[in-house]
């Protein structure tokens, strides 16, 4: 399964007023985000508006994917949850920017069991004929995870590296649906700063657990982007829209290298590292033979600066001894 590389969190967007939607919709036309989150919301939004909502996202070429089961939803019992699931997934199934996240907070349901998450992932596959991905939000030790059933792994955790150190040894796709949102709300996890949500967003794109974006600055209306769309304001979004641009460049069989500072390589062909906090004087590759063209990014000014041609076994680079620098070695023709 091929994971897109960018996506964010706006749960409630499409159960606002249409000027709210109509925002929404522009804001993520102008954005780096080609995938988003939002609830189906089993008990407050039609399947005909669902089913609209999608279809403009689908215009703007944005994915939508939906939380099937939420703790607010009033669903208490595998009867219920099975019953809600087998009416939106068939009539959703027919639209290809469709994703399934089963729940965000399956321990939020305690009438669910484990093995009722398991019986309803099955049911999703078996009515969903488009096959669309599938997965379930836990935390990076359930075993929930890794369950027949689900396409891939959605993780909570505080860091990157945490998601990546516990699911290292199983051989499916992991991303980050929470690890905290940039804004200035009272709970920590939604009050993160811009510097750390853009760190955060690289670490994990070398790990190859891409990190979804979120936002909590409450507006004049007291309303979020994560809970209810509208405009993003937050200062981490251009920074992630660099980061879209460089992975956008970044050859698809490049694998993460497990050393002092996350990185994904195509050994011999391309390189790209992420120093993430660190604020290293220089930083030494060895690499085979060749010609490199060398550049250093500054995560955070927005910078591609271009550091002339190397020749290997050791390349060089020097560093501005800031944090935030990345270094990309693309082998020359």
């Amino acid at each position: 399964m091929k994971i897109g590389p960018m996506a964010t969190t706006a749960l409630g967007w499409h159960l606002q007023g249409e000027k709210r939607r109509a925002q929404t919709l522009a804001t993520l036309r102008s954005s780096p985000f080609d995938r988003v989150r939002m609830a189906a919301c089993a008990t407050r939004c039609t399947l005909d508006e669902l089913e609209e909502r999608v279809a403009e996202l689908a215009a703007i070429g944005v994915t939508a994917e939906l939380v099937l089961l939420r703790p607010d939803d009033g669903v208490a019992d595998v009867g219920a949850a099975a019953r809600y699931v087998a009416e939106v997934v068939p009539r959703l199934a027919a639209h290809p920017n469709v994703w399934w996240s089963l729940s965000d907070d399956p321990s939020g349901i305690p009438g669910l069991s484990e093995h009722d998450w398991v019986r309803l992932a099955h049911l999703v596959a078996e009515e969903d004929f488009g096959h669309h991905p599938l997965s379930i939000t836990t935390g990076p030790d359930s075993p929930l995870l890794w369950r027949h059933g689900f396409t891939h792994g959605s993780v909570t955790a505080p860091r990157p590296r945490d998601a990546w150190v516990r699911t290292r040894e199983h051989h499916k796709p992991v991303l980050m649906d929470m690890c905290g949102y940039e804004g200035d709300a009272d709970d920590p996890w939604h009050s993160l700063p811009p510097e750390e949500v853009v760190s955060s967003a690289w670490d994990g794109a070398m790990r190859r657990r891409y990190v979804t974006h979120g936002e909590m600055y409450a507006d004049d209306d007291g309303l979020t982007w994560s809970r209810n769309g509208g405009t993003l304001v937050g200062a981490a979004v251009p920074r992630l829209a660099l980061l879209r641009q460089v992975l956008g460049g970044t050859p698809d069989e490049a694998r993460y290298r497990d050393r002092d500072a996350p990185m994904l390589e195509v050994p011999g062909e391309f390189y790209l590292e992420f120093c993430g906090d660190h604020r290293f004087p220089q930083r030494e590759y060895e690499v085979p033979a060749g010609r490199y063209e060398v550049e250093v990014i500054d995560t955070w000014q927005l910078t591609v600066t271009p550091c002339g041609v190397q020749e290997g076994p050791t390349v060089t680079v020097p560093l501005p001894g800031t944090v935030g620098q990345a270094i990309r070695l693309r082998r020359c023709p």
